[in-house]
């Protein structure tokens, strides 16, 4: 006597074709799986540990503070992935993709990695849900302003300040390269971070002389940095709050993914503060992303999503959004620059 019949299925249920409309979706949910592993590497810092040559699991987890077990089963799926490659039995090498995580280079993503992996910004992600149906912003809820979270986690701050940095060289070099200083004798950096946008225009143009403006424990990290490079001689360095005054009388006023963190309210404010410190020939140069108006794929409308997660009102625009911020702020665009290799413009405005 026999049983009912089995239909075994060829492959297993989650393996789908690249023809099967569902292989889409299980891409996307691998991401996730995916990501947590490269977390791994980027937070126990594996490719420095193995800048030398191979080492095997053992070795690593001894290096690390890791679990043996545990490890072995994230560098096999990171070989899987491409960051690493499996050698001589149960040893591991790194590979030219896994050497973007080496924190020595100076466009090193395992910044990039450790500030989107940080358990702040990651539960924040997993409450998008709860944003696009309440309006706030998971982060916020949960933590308060995510400038005031990296005051309270040192780590998480200085992973931060090296993507920021790290990200900031590749648009600071565009911009040099792409915009006329020609005529600027002077620069107001406004929410500037640790000026690494500023530093490089004066680097280029040494008869800028520049102002960075930011919290006091970032300016702070900012001047140990000019000093370091012999530019702090020529960059006046100002703690304060860009809500409540900007310094005036710049010939050009900065202002480098600060824009994007902001709602159109609080946009519109600081646009007005500065639009009060400048002179009537002076000009706002604002780099941020300027989504495209035709829906074609572009990095912005992914990092839109992060932004809803962990800035209140953050968001990124497209041309004629960002034109009626500054419309409403009482500036007027004067030009719009792509920055080659980043996802950025330089938005160039003037008083109205």
């Amino acid at each position: 006597m026999t049983g009912p019949a089995v239909n075994t299925p060829s492959q297993p249920p989650l393996m789908v074709d690249g023809a099967d409309p569902r292989a889409a979706v299980w891409k996307m949910i691998q991401g996730v799986y995916r990501f947590s592993s490269l977390y791994v590497m980027a937070r126990l810092d594996l490719a420095g540990l193995l800048r030398d040559g191979p080492r095997t699991a053992a070795e690593l987890a001894a290096s690390s503070g890791a679990q043996p077990d545990q490890l072995t089963r994230v560098l096999r799926a990171l070989a899987a992935m491409g960051f690493l490659d499996a050698v001589d039995g149960d040893a591991y090498a790194l590979n030219d993709q896994g050497s973007t995580l080496l924190s020595e280079d100076p466009g090193s993503m395992r910044w990039a990695v450790l500030s989107a992996g940080e358990p702040g910004s990651w539960n924040a992600m997993s409450g998008v849900a709860d944003a696009v149906t309440s309006g706030v912003s998971p982060f916020a809820r949960e933590y308060g302003s995510m400038y005031g979270y990296l005051e309270q986690y040192p780590e998480a701050a200085g992973d931060f300040d090296a993507f920021m940095a790290s990200r900031s060289r590749d648009t600071a070099e565009a911009l040099v390269q792409r915009y006329d200083f020609g005529d600027v004798r002077t620069v107001t950096d406004v929410g500037g971070g640790t000026g690494i946008v500023l530093a490089t225009v004066m680097a280029a143009h040494p008869q800028i002389r520049g102002t960075l403006l930011d919290l006091e424990h970032v300016v702070e990290r900012g001047e140990q940095s000019f000093r370091e490079q012999g530019l702090a001689d020529r960059c006046e360095f100002v703690a304060g709050d860009y809500f409540a005054s900007v310094p005036e009388g710049a010939d050009l006023y900065l202002l480098s993914n600060v824009i994007h963190n902001l709602g159109r309210p609080d946009a519109v404010r600081l646009l007005r503060r500065v639009r009060e410190a400048m002179r009537d020939d002076s000009r706002v140069l604002a780099l941020d992303i300027l989504l495209p108006s035709d829906g074609r794929p572009h990095f912005g409308f992914d990092l839109n999503i992060r932004m809803m997660a962990v800035f209140p009102g953050g968001q990124e625009r497209d041309q004629e959004e960002y034109k009626a911020v500054l419309h409403e702020a009482g500036l007027h665009v004067t030009g719009v620059t792509a920055l080659p290799r980043t996802p950025l413009s330089a938005i160039e405005a003037v008083r109205r």
